[in-house]
């Protein structure tokens, strides 16, 4: 688990921050990820796609578009685990891009330019590359269509559907007048801000975010969260759905004389993707809304 909370928070600050990375040959890869397994291969006549964004992974899950996949990113944890690793926001293994033979390249690069290395062999090798920028709900909604328009034939998932509807309209008026405070981690004290698409998905679940104003990710100390005194507090910690739920964590946020914790309003929200960037993100917004349901009602 640990080792997933660990992958999940580098997507999430890859995409906030959109972490500065150099070129290099060598693959990422992380010890508990193999990457010389034989890895099933699309026939001929359909797109063959290397992505390199764990968000965009998810998403073209959810299309129907995992087996169209030849190449993954070294945090990937959603399509099939034998795929080569072909690189991260670090560096790009360049052998394994040729050697997986693409035709669509979808990447998160962020604010700097795509490497200089990658655009010659895709001009040379003619690979259609799409740079993706994904942070808030918006840019989310974004890359949905973008995909669909990019994949024709591809089949969404209800969830994809879900989110569309949820982000189509304005959001919806208080479920609970209390305030909350987002977490995505204790020790060190670290939370979502105004920015983030938590912020965003904590407003269309009907709650009101403690953290009015700030960045996306905020780290704390426990004298600032004494001094916002939320009403309620929801930890985001994605599990891996093999993994039994744990207790939740709160350390010196545990001792605070706040209503969260005199009246025991924390909610754990544990979905495996609860950190992504993606169309899954309604899943939690669903979850959120369980819990400004049930604090309503007490």
């Amino acid at each position: 688990m640990a080792t997933l909370r660990l992958c999940t928070l580098l997507a999430l600050l890859c995409s906030v921050f959109s972490l500065v990375g150099c070129e290099r040959g060598a693959n990422p890869a992380t010890p508990e990820r193999p990457t010389d397994h034989a890895a099933p291969t699309p026939d001929s006549t359909g797109p063959r796609i290397v992505v390199l964004s764990p968000a965009l992974g998810v998403m073209l899950t959810d299309l129907g578009l995992a087996d169209r996949v030849v190449g993954r990113h070294g945090w990937d944890a959603v399509l099939d685990q034998s795929l080569p690793v072909c690189g991260d926001q670090t560096g790009l293994d360049y052998e394994a891009l040729l050697r997986a033979e693409p035709t669509h390249l979808l990447t998160e690069w962020g604010a700097r330019a795509l490497p200089g290395r990658l655009t010659a062999l895709a001009a040379e090798h003619d690979w259609d590359v799409q740079d993706f920028q994904i942070l808030s709900l918006d840019d989310i909604a974004s890359a949905s269509a973008r995909l669909r328009a990019l994949f024709p034939d591809a089949a969404p998932a209800d969830s994809m559907q879900r989110f569309e509807r949820m982000v189509r309209g304005p959001p919806p008026e208080p479920i609970w007048q209390g305030r909350v405070l987002l977490l995505m981690g204790t020790s060190p004290i670290a939370a979502l801000g105004p920015g983030s698409a938590h912020h965003e998905l904590l407003l269309r679940a009907g709650g009101i975010p403690a953290i009015a104003e700030g960045s996306p990710y905020m780290p704390l100390h426990a004298e600032d969260v004494l001094r916002l005194a939320p009403d309620a507090i929801m930890l985001i910690q994605p599990r891996d759905a093999n993994t039994p739920r744990a207790p939740y964590e709160l350390g010196r946020i545990a001792t605070l004389d706040i209503s969260a914790i005199e009246r025991d309003r924390i909610a754990s929200v544990d979905h495996p993707q609860a950190l992504l960037p993606s169309t899954r993100l309604v899943e939690v917004a669903e979850a959120m809304e369980q819990s400004l349901r049930r604090w309503a009602r007490h």
